[in-house]
Parts: structure tokens; C-alpha cells; sequence
């Protein structure tokens, strides 16, 4: 397929094509078909599709305080203009065309000639040589159907009868235009082969297209027309939906509407801003019951016309969160509540909830202790006064209140060695492995040091608020008997020392000899800076458990294995014994009554 211009073709050609497409001279059209391409319709669908979106541009947001396009950003002005200019274009263009038709020197329309397919439905002529014609057929409707590859152009006929006539006459046509004929023959099949023979009485000038002045600067035009409509169009909306919102706003005489439109308003933003926004505001914020609520608003307006009760409010709003943190009876409440308002102003009010926390745990733990634990609830009141001068730290589980080390200080046996020789005395002795010394030393206390702070400081958590006080067990303390121990934070060390206690068992089958134990244990809770640390010490006596001995009756066990179960074992208990012993004299027992 090859597009030619009509007006740009030598007139001989020209008068030879108009005079073929009227079928007075050959070649003559073999099917033809009148009419024009749907552009007219297409421009005026675009003109109309134009003006429909531009009015419901118009309409959108209207008057609406409530929404974002209640006044049209001062880009949509550009929407506007290009809405007016493109209906503009669109009746310019549909006109032009029509134009463009009337003026034409032929009837539009589609020609089937010998040698090729014409589409001279305006003055750019679309020629399809029959030499590449894929198919000729007729349809249902006996329309002759000619396909150029992926093109079709079908041709009904008032005769649908004739549509196998004419499709073999176009056959035969194709197969001529496939055989190359010479050009005599084709002069008289291609109406753009020149003629043989010019007459010297027709005009030599080629027929030209007549263009008016609007249609050349189409364009043009239709974007001033675009400018001129659009823009007066987008500032006469804008005023007239300001007015509406406005109205709107007073009417309702709330925030949102309010709000709405200071952000989307222009003529009455002052009064609005200053005076009615913010005093719908101010009602919601109070209702809110918050200091968050009054402080979102002051973020919000800092400056407004009603600041006496913006004030009156705050305070008003202070005071009832500070008395909601008091009535939920933790220090984590209090000190929310200070961190949250920094600059509360109600400071002696705060201290004295926050006082009255430790002085209720003081009673609650006095409601706790057994009966003449006097010099207990004196250490208490020290310590939760140091507790409250040092105040709680924050961790990932909370607030937790200065930490009680409970610690364990081993001190060097006086008398252990003296056991080791009585028992190699005995009979029953098997050599090195029945030694008390070999069982008595870091690996065996190790561990019940470990297990006994543990549980020490779990005991003694029990009788307070972890956010008052913790406690958790230490590192071993160092030094010597004779060293008073000196800490940095709050701590329970539990120096012991485990001699021998004179008595011993022994056993012929197992053949055993054990020695056993006395521990001595010296408790001192202390508090740094604090001259009178709280004293205790306990003298515990561990008996050979002999029926852990009877036990092994079958075969004799590997030397040093039965010794070392009964020395832990004695160990173990001296242990148990001190926890329940020391938690003993700080709280009574669950079923002893107050």
C-alpha cells in the first residue's frame, strides 16, 4: 500500500482519476463504493467528551467544605484550559474536514479498478495494487471482500446475486496485474499511468486545496479560545464555591467544617482561624478529659483569642491526671505521669503520693513480719528510704527499684584437716578417697552458694514491689573473716566457713567412713553509708545420713562416688536449712495468722 496526494499529482493525472472515479472514461471502476472516513464524528466525539469532562470538572467539590477539591488547585487551572482548548480543537477540526470534503473535486469514496484498489475517501489517496491481493471472496451478505494481507475492504452490491460475477472479474484482474502487462496495456488499467497523448487545450496547472485563514492557525485558535474560556471559567468557580463553603461552615459550627475550610477557604480565613475554629476545638479538647487534649491544641494554635481558657483548662486537666496516678498505687503511675508533664507545677502534691507508696510498703511489710522482727521493720524503713532517695531505673520488664545483692562469702576452715587425720585413723579409711577435704571444696559449694542466693532473693522479693525495691543474687564476695565487707549498693552477704563436727560415721559393708559437718554462717544486710548493717548468724550441725549409706546393700560402689553423694547431700541441707531459717525471721509463715 502507497499514499499519495492528490493535490500534489500533475494535472493530467489528476483529470484522469477524477474522470475514472466518474467512470465516463477507462479505466472504469470494476465495484465502487461512496462515503467518507467516521474523522468528523471522531473530532466532535472528542469536542463532546471535552466539554462533558470539563463541567464535571466544574462540579466536583462544589460548594463541598468537606472536600479536598472545594476550591480547584491553581494547577487544575491548566485542566481547564486544556478541557476548553481540546472542545475547541474538536469542533475546529470536525469543521476543517468537512471543509476539506465539500471542496474536493471528486466523490469520496472506495474504487476498484483493474489494476488496483483506490481508498479516495479524502484527498490522501490510498492505493492497494491488485498484484498483492491476498483473497477475493463474497460474504453472507454477498458483499465482494478484498484482503491486502491484514487489510479488508468489503463492497456490498444492490445485486448480492452479482458477488460471484464481480469477485472472478477481480480475479482475472489480479491475475493480468501478476502477469506484468506493457504499458499500453496498463494506460488502460491504472488511472495514475500518464496518457499517451496530452490535449493542448486542458490546463497544465494541478488542482490545489482552497484553505481559509481559520483553518490554518486551527490550533491557534483553539487555544486562545481555551486560555480566554478556561481561566475565566476555573476563577468564576472558585469565587462561587468560596461563598457556598463559607455558608456551609456557619451553618454546621463545627471543627471539620471549621477546618475545612481554613484549609480550603480564602475570604473569611481570619475570623475563622483566630476565633471560631479554635473555640470548637477547645470543646472537644476538654471533653476529651486529657492533658494531651489541651496540649494537642496549644501545638495547634498557639495563638488564639481565648488563652485565659486555655490555661484555666490545662490546669483543670493536670490535676485529674495526677490524681489517676495516684489512685492506681504505683510509683510506674507517678513517674509516667512526671516524665509525660515535666512541667506539671503540682510538685508538692507529687511528692507526696510518691511518698506515700513507700510508706505503704513499709506497712504492708510490717502486716508481714513474724513477731519480734522489731529490728527487721527499723532496716525496712532504712532501706526504703534509700530506695526512694535513689529512686527505680528502667528495664526492659519495667521499672525496677535499686537492687539487693545477696552475696556469699567463704571463709577458710579452722579444723577440716584435723578431721582428715582422725579419719585416717579409722579402719574403715580406703585412703585418699574418704579425705572430708577432697568433698568440701569449690565445685560442691559452688553451686549451692548459686541455688541458696537464688532463692534467698526470691524469698525476700516477695514482701515488696519491684518497682520499690529488687533483689538478685551476686558475685561471691572477697576478703577475710576479719573484713567488714564494704559495698557500693545495697547487699545481703552470707559469710560461712564448714568445719568438722567431731561425730563420724562409718560402715563395714560398704566399707565407708564420713565425717560430719557444722556450718557456720554469718548474714549482714547492708546499706551503703549506713553504720548499723542488720546481723544475723546461724551454727548448723549436719548429721551423716546414714540411710543413704544403707542404701548401697548390692555391689561396692567405685571408691569416692558414695562419699561424695553423702558429703553433697550434707552440704544440700546445710543450705536449705539457712534459707528457711534466714526468710523465717522476716515473714511469718502463710498459715500463721497476723
Amino acid at each position: 500500500m502507497k499514499e499519495i496526494d492528490f493535490y500534489k499529482l500533475p494535472r493530467p493525472i489528476q483529470d484522469s482519476v477524477i474522470e475514472a472515479f466518474r467512470g465516463r472514461f477507462a479505466p472504469a471502476p470494476i465495484i465502487s463504493r461512496h462515503g467518507t472516513r467516521r474523522t468528523i464524528v471522531a473530532w466532535l466525539a472528542v469536542s463532546a467528551a471535552a466539554a462533558l469532562l470539563l463541567a464535571a470538572l466544574c462540579a466536583a467539590g462544589f460548594g463541598d467544605v468537606n472536600s479536598a477539591l472545594a476550591r480547584h488547585p491553581t494547577a487544575a487551572a491548566a485542566a481547564y484550559v486544556l478541557l476548553a482548548a481540546i472542545t475547541a480543537i474538536g469542533v475546529l477540526q470536525a469543521l476543517a474536514y468537512n471543509a476539506a470534503l465539500v471542496s474536493l473535486p471528486f466523490t469520496p469514496g472506495l474504487f476498484v479498478f483493474p489494476a488496483n484498489l483506490i481508498d479516495a475517501r479524502d484527498h490522501r489517496l490510498r492505493v492497494f495494487p491488485l498484484a498483492e491481493l491476498s483473497r477475493v471472496s463474497a460474504n453472507r451478505r454477498g458483499a465482494v471482500v478484498l484482503t491486502f494481507g491484514g487489510t479488508q475492504h468489503a463492497f456490498p452490491l444492490e445485486d448480492p446475486s452479482r458477488s460471484g460475477d464481480v469477485a472472478r472479474e477481480i480475479e482475472a484482474a489480479w491475475s493480468r496485474m501478476k502477469a506484468k502487462p506493457d504499458p499500453a496495456e496498463l494506460r488502460r488499467l491504472d488511472p495514475f499511468e500518464p496518457p499517451a497523448i496530452e490535449s493542448p487545450f486542458a490546463s497544465t496547472i494541478p488542482l490545489s486545496r482552497e484553505v481559509q485563514g481559520w483553518q490554518s492557525h486551527g490550533w491557534l485558535l483553539a487555544a486562545a479560545v481555551g486560555a480566554v474560556l478556561g481561566l475565566g471559567l476555573f476563577v468564576l468557580r472558585d469565587r462561587m464555591s468560596d461563598a457556598r463553603m463559607y455558608a456551609a461552615a456557619r451553618a454546621r459550627d463545627d471543627v471539620a467544617a471549621y477546618r475545612s475550610y481554613i484549609t480550603r477557604g480564602r475570604g473569611h480565613g481570619e475570623v475563622v482561624s483566630q476565633v471560631l475554629l479554635p473555640r470548637a476545638e477547645l470543646r472537644l479538647a476538654v471533653a476529651k478529659g486529657s492533658v494531651e487534649a489541651i496540649d494537642d491544641f496549644i501545638r495547634a494554635y498557639p495563638k488564639t483569642g481565648i488563652q485565659a481558657e486555655v490555661a484555666a483548662a490545662r490546669r483543670a486537666a493536670l490535676t485529674a491526671e495526677l490524681e489517676r496516678a495516684r489512685e492506681a498505687g504505683t510509683l510506674a503511675a507517678l513517674l509516667a505521669f512526671a516524665e509525660r508533664y515535666p512541667k506539671h507545677g503540682l510538685d508538692k502534691a507529687f511528692n507526696d503520693a510518691r511518698h506515700a507508696l513507700y510508706a505503704r510498703a513499709l506497712e504492708r511489710y510490717k502486716g508481714e513480719m513474724p513477731e519480734g522482727s522489731e529490728q527487721n521493720a527499723d532496716f525496712v524503713r532504712r532501706l526504703l528510704a534509700y530506695a526512694e532517695r535513689v529512686g527505680p531505673r528502667s528495664t526492659p520488664q519495667g521499672l525496677r527499684g535499686p537492687a539487693v545483692q545477696v552475696r556469699f562469702r567463704r571463709l577458710p576452715s579452722q579444723d577440716l584437716k584435723r578431721a582428715d587425720e582422725l579419719v585416717m585413723k579409722s579402719p574403715m579409711f580406703r585412703g585418699v578417697t574418704s579425705l572430708p577435704t577432697r568433698y568440701v571444696d569449690a565445685t560442691r559449694l559452688d553451686p549451692q552458694e548459686e541455688r541458696t542466693a537464688s532463692a534467698l532473693a526470691e524469698g525476700l522479693a516477695r514482701g515488696f514491689e519491684p518497682e520499690l525495691v529488687t533483689f538478685e543474687p551476686g558475685p561471691p564476695f572477697e576478703g577475710s573473716a576479719e573484713e567488714r565487707p564494704s559495698v557500693t549498693s545495697p547487699s545481703l552477704v552470707v559469710s560461712y566457713r564448714v568445719e568438722s563436727s567431731g561425730s563420724a560415721y562409718g560402715s563395714k559393708k560398704p566399707q565407708i567412713i564420713i565425717m560430719g559437718l557444722k556450718f557456720f554462717f554469718k548474714a549482714e544486710f547492708i546499706l551503703p553509708g549506713d553504720a548499723e548493717p542488720l546481723l544475723t548468724s546461724y551454727k548448723i550441725a549436719q548429721r551423716v545420713p546414714a540411710g543413704v549409706i544403707q542404701q548401697q546393700t548390692a555391689a561396692p560402689p567405685p571408691p569416692g562416688s558414695l562419699e561424695a553423694i553423702v558429703y553433697e547431700a550434707m552440704m544440700r541441707e546445710a543450705f536449705i536449712d539457712l534459707g528457711e531459717r534466714y526468710l523465717s525471721t522476716w515473714f511469718r509463715k502463710r498459715d500463721e495468722p497476723r
